[in-house]
């Protein structure tokens, strides 16, 4: 990187963490009255408790959006009602470990509820108010869903914040009642019958200037590796997971006298030791990475982008940063045409300025990252890039690049060559129409044309 939607959302296949609360005492609680009942129902609520005697449990999922800001430390107030009756209001997402609810998260509480209460009606979510809750109560809620004592699954879209308005005023309702807009049967968790084997492999190339000038054309490992300022890693772990990652810093900060090559290669290499270390939230595996750069003092400032590839559910987790991103190239699992079946959406502050994680004030950081959650199956190519890839080949271009490497049957590492290649190519060519020269031609209201030299990573995926 030179200078400074279509997303899945947050989906059924993330992870949840599992809370039963009983249920509350007769008389239903208000807002006004939480101050005085929260610690009781929320320690009540930290504990599995014993469902009552002739109880239905109730399983309700809060999944809260990935919009950036969208998560929160206050807890919300849920109440259940149906066509036979309503259950109590009960305090959530005040937990005695972690309060609230994360931006891009799926979290699940059982109710022990006294009765059945026939068909789901509707759900009413109010939000605790700003004075009893931490700083940062803003909230956007994606969904509620709540699964029955019979099995049946009622989905309840919210798509809307709680504390403030789109304008970004913070006086916005603290108080909704979601309606249902599907009802189904309880799906069994997605589980392959044979896990996915991947192989993986990558490149990186300098931009052209930087060989000549003190810089070794690239290092590239099996497990990790740089070009320029360009760094990567891919890595297996014993439990099946799958990790790749990319970084891209940002030379600009050579004029200060700091080379953000070392602070992407750092925080590559922080991010495979989280994920060998057990880490399976991408966002947090960025975060253990960010934290180690600013352990170590590290200047400068780049984008990241990590993938965690579950070869047992075949699922695909990421967290992107910036300009950098990954794309899927498959058939959909039913012989048909090979396609480009998923592409991450870019973050960009303006053109030629993306997120970007750094030790300077203002920059942003792992949790403003992009949160996708994709399925993938055998016979995907997943393809991870720096923008030196994505600005120099458009996904035709890589479509073309990954079908004549599958009728070559070239390994990952051809494959990674082949589309590093191409992209170099594009990159030294004034004429060629390019994503970057599209983009260009959009911001700047002038017609540009060409490539754009930089440096150019690959890492490529091909599950079987």
């Amino acid at each position: 990187m030179i200078g400074c939607t279509d997303c899945w959302p947050a989906s059924d296949l993330l992870p949840y963490e599992l809370l039963r609360l009983p249920a509350a005492s007769s008389s239903l609680i208000s807002l006004s009255q939480f101050s005085a009942s929260a610690q009781h129902l929320c320690s009540s609520g930290s504990h599995a408790a014993e469902p009552l005697p002739n109880a239905a449990v109730y399983k309700v999922d809060i999944i809260t959006g990935t919009v950036r800001g969208a998560g929160t430390h206050a807890s919300a107030v849920v109440q259940l009602v149906g066509a036979d009756g309503e259950s109590a209001e009960y305090v959530l997402g005040n937990d005695q470990d972690e309060y609230g609810f994360e931006r891009g998260s799926r979290k699940v509480y059982e109710l022990d509820i006294g009765t059945e209460l026939g068909t789901l009606q509707c759900v009413k979510v109010q939000q605790v108010p700003a004075s009893v809750a931490e700083l940062g109560s803003d909230w956007y809620l994606d969904r509620i869903e709540v699964t029955g004592p019979e099995g049946v699954c009622w989905r309840f879209p919210c798509d809307a914040w709680f504390g403030r308005t789109e304008g970004d005023d913070y006086t916005g309702v603290m108080e909704r009642t979601l309606t249902a807009s599907e009802v189904r049967p309880v799906a069994a968790p997605r589980r392959l019958a044979t896990p996915l084997a991947v192989t993986a492999s990558a490149v990186a190339l300098p931009h052209p200037e930087k060989v000549g000038a003190g810089h070794p054309k690239a290092v590239n490992r099996k497990a990790e590796g740089w070009g320029g300022e360009d760094a990567y890693f891919c890595s297996t772990t014993k439990d099946g997971t799958f990790a790749l990652g990319v970084a891209d810093g940002v030379y600009m900060w050579k004029q200060q006298g700091i080379d953000s090559g070392l602070f992407s290669r750092s925080l590559m290499a922080y991010a495979r030791q989280a994920v060998l270390e057990g880490e399976r939230d991408p966002v947090k595996v960025l975060r253990k990475a960010e934290d180690g750069n600013e352990r170590d003092g590290l200047k400068g400032s780049s984008t990241a982008c990590v993938v965690l590839i579950d070869t047992a559910q075949g699922q695909l987790k990421s967290a992107n940063v910036g300009d950098s991103g990954f794309l899927i190239v498959g058939q959909g699992g039913s012989g048909e045409q090979l396609s480009v079946r998923y592409h991450s959406p870019q973050q960009e502050h303006s053109f030629g300025c993306p997120y970007q994680l750094g030790h300077y004030e203002g920059a942003d950081s792992p949790e403003d990252a992009m949160l996708m959650t994709v399925p993938v199956e055998a016979g995907d190519f997943v393809v991870l890039g720096s923008d030196g890839l994505w600005d120099n080949l458009s996904d035709e271009q890589i479509l073309e690049e990954v079908r004549a490497s599958l009728h070559a049957r070239e390994g990952a590492s051809a494959a990674a060559h082949r589309l590093a290649a191409a992209a170099f190519r594009h990159s030294l060519d004034r004429h060629s129409q390019t994503p970057y020269s599209l983009g260009a031609s959009e911001a700047f209201d002038m017609v540009y044309s060409g490539g754009k030299m930089d440096d150019i990573t690959v890492v490529v995926a091909l599950l079987r």
